[in-house]
């Protein structure tokens, strides 16, 4: 009886021991979940993130739901049509123990440069005959590090309630090849009423462009009153919107804001009269900074500040006309010491301030397309001495002024007799009825900024022919003549910044012939000549003129030139 009692223990015992142990073990830890996808991307490129899952235990999982969020803002296409919904869900039944797989998501990255976009997976689970549920999720960033086309948004800063203000979009094409089917909407803040669009848009927020070519660029201002609440932000956004399967879909995005601010005082600045000035090298600059107490309190104490900012500053030929110019953190200072004003401004009581500064007469250097030029002045009034009734530590106004400078291209235009790549033909000096060559080169180059339809044109007169014999740089167009007007034509289009200073100089050679019937005689070979073309960023319609070129001016054979 007794070794009965013994082996039910034994067995009790062994029963134990085989449902603590025996079972297959789980672990959290050995299901898998990895998300994998790119750590850095440009606006617009299409991200692929690639869900990896998988099952290392000795158990079963059943009931998997799976849930990928897209990055915000991201535009997602599945069969050819842009999905709104920014997340997407899966399930599977079982995964068997060793089981492994992945599912791929794509997504088009929308935003600025300097973004972080986010994508994240998560996955609810069940193991074996547990109740509970095990939940898992991974995330990962994407840093976007460039944009194909550049776009700067600039509002002022700070607002007083019905300003007339102006948003500007400038716009340039850096991605390296031409983009079709753009289009930008503006999405304007509450309070703001529209005045004038330069230029007309579509309706009231959607400009349209069919065609941006490489290295081309434009501007949109839109001016406006703001009105709004002390402490209101008002924030104003630009989508760069392209056509995808026949709908525009989100591509890229900028957004700026400003500050409904305390309207006690009123403060604007002005370079050489204007608000829209473009300075070219050398220029002499005047700010005029305006002031103004708009309200009903004398207000004591005031100092003014302003801060240039720019490379293209010659601040060796800085007048600040009274002011203090603090080197160490290059802000010129005004007190009531040099402006009577700022002890005490009476109610409507207004002022202006001056100072004056050189722009340098040349472009700094640095990398191909890497800026644009310009030169900026911020200015700031104002007193801690705020009176009684009037909210904060002190009345302050801002305002800041954007001067763009605009390039500067030389054009070269020489002739030669014997030329290095056409060789000569025909006497020189030139001789009665018989017919003699010369090539005439141009050398163009442009230092500043891209330009934009950038052509040469002469005009040949009779008795000089075209030979239909041309030569030019590398990718450039070819001069072209028209017989109609006599006119040679170099369309060069794009003449991208830092020519012939960060890389070649364009160039293009044409040849023409004279068969002189009277001695004694200096033939023009080109006259009128004229270079033209409009500056990117400033807008500025550029023209330079050639001085008409005869055959007594060549370069390898000058004076040689009069008929015999």
């Amino acid at each position: 009886m007794k070794w009965l009692v013994l082996l039910a223990l034994a067995l009790f015992i062994a029963a134990v021991l085989i449902f603590l142990f025996g079972k297959p073990s789980f672990s959290e830890d050995q299901v898998v979940l990895e998300l994998e996808g790119p750590t850095q991307a440009s606006v617009g490129d299409e991200a692929v993130y690639k869900v990896k899952y998988g099952n290392d235990t000795k158990i079963k999982l059943h009931g998997l739901r799976f849930k990928f969020t897209y990055p915000e803002e991201s535009v997602v296409v599945k069969d050819g049509q842009v999905v709104k919904e920014l997340t997407e869900s899966f399930t599977i039944e079982e995964l068997q123990s060793r089981e492994h797989e992945e599912k791929e998501f794509r997504a088009f990255l929308v935003g600025d440069r300097g973004n972080i976009k986010n994508a994240k997976i998560e996955l609810e689970f069940k193991v074996g005959n547990l109740r509970s549920s095990f939940e898992k999720r991974k995330t990962i960033s994407t840093t976007l590090v460039s944009v194909p086309v550049s776009l700067t948004l600039v509002a002022p800063p700070t607002v007083v309630s019905g300003q007339v203000i102006n948003y500007i979009l400038d716009y340039r094409n850096e991605s390296g090849e031409n983009m079709s089917d753009i289009r930008f909407e503006f999405s304007y803040p509450d309070g703001f009423t529209i005045q004038e669009q330069i230029p007309k848009s579509s309706g009231i927020n959607i400009w349209f462009l069919p065609l941006l070519r490489r290295g081309e660029g434009g501007r949109i201002n839109i001016k406006g009153i703001l009105d709004g609440k002390e402490g209101e932000v008002k924030t104003v956004s630009v989508f760069l919107k392209r056509g995808i399967n026949g709908e525009f879909v989100n591509y890229q995005k900028v957004a700026t804001s400003s500050l409904i601010s305390n309207p006690l005082l009123g403060l604007d600045i002005f370079a050489n009269g204007s608000k829209n000035y473009s300075a070219h090298l050398g220029d002499h600059v005047e700010y005029t900074i305006r002031y103004k107490n708009n309200s009903n309190f004398n207000l004591i104490g005031l100092n003014l500040e302003v801060k240039p900012e720019g490379e293209m500053y010659d601040f060796d030929a800085l007048n600040t006309e009274g002011g203090f110019y603090d080197s160490s953190n290059g802000t010129i200072l005004w007190n009531a010491a040099v402006v009577s004003d700022f002890s005490a401004l009476p109610p409507n009581k207004s002022g202006e301030v001056k100072f004056s500064v050189n722009i340098k007469d040349i472009f700094p250097s640095g990398g191909v397309g890497e800026r644009n030029f310009f030169v900026k002045a911020a200015v700031k009034l104002r007193t801690p001495n705020v009176p009684s009734g009037v909210e904060g530590d002190e009345i302050v106004a801002t305002s800041d002024l954007v001067t763009r400078i605009s390039t500067q291209p030389t054009l070269s235009q020489t002739a030669y007799y014997n030329d290095p790549a056409f060789g000569s033909s025909g006497p020189l000096p030139p001789k009665a009825g018989e017919e003699t060559l010369f090539t005439v080169h141009w050398q163009i180059a442009n230092p500043g900024n891209d330009m934009s339809n950038a052509e040469v044109r002469v005009v040949l007169l009779p008795g000089i022919n075209w030979k239909n014999v041309v030569s030019v740089g590398l990718g450039q167009s070819e001069p072209t003549f028209n017989a109609n007007s006599s006119e040679v034509m170099w369309n060069i289009g794009v003449l991208p910044q830092g020519t012939g200073v960060l890389t070649p100089k364009y160039e293009a050679s044409f040849q023409v012939g004279i068969k002189p019937s009277v001695a004694g005689q200096t033939p023009i070979l080109v006259k009128d000549g004229k270079f033209s073309g409009t500056d990117s960023f400033t807008k500025e319609r550029i023209i330079l003129n050639a001085p008409d070129l005869t055959t007594d001016e060549l370069v390898d054979r000058p004076g040689e030139g009069t008929t015999q």
